[in-house]
């Protein structure tokens, strides 16, 4: 049984996707802050910024660690893959030249 590289790349679409939903998410967020920005005018819209900008980074932050481990399993799954293969083809070469040898003896 080996690696399931269709799975692995529906895996790392489904984090692709929970990316895209960070950054709709983030675009809402700055939409509400521009918002709030135009229509509260106190000294205490600078601390509600700064969170805001705190959570924008996070999500930053969040996205590109989901992106990065969506190419690394997609990735590690091929490189799995390609090694089996490879045992694969040398069973499959030990196999043949044991039944060559076997067949020499004979």
């Amino acid at each position: 049984m080996g690696v399931n590289v269709a799975l692995a790349y529906s895996q790392a679409n489904e984090l692709n996707q929970y990316v895209s939903s960070l950054r709709d998410i983030r675009n809402l967020l700055n939409t509400y802050k521009a918002n709030l920005n135009n229509i509260w005018i106190a000294e205490e819209m600078i601390f509600i910024n700064q969170a805001i900008e705190k959570i924008n980074s996070e999500i930053v932050s969040i996205s590109t660690s989901l992106e990065s481990l969506s190419s690394d399993v997609v990735s590690v799954a091929l490189e799995i893959r390609r090694e089996e293969e490879e045992a694969e083809r040398a069973a499959a070469a030990a196999r043949a030249a044991q039944a060559e040898a076997l067949a020499r003896k004979k």
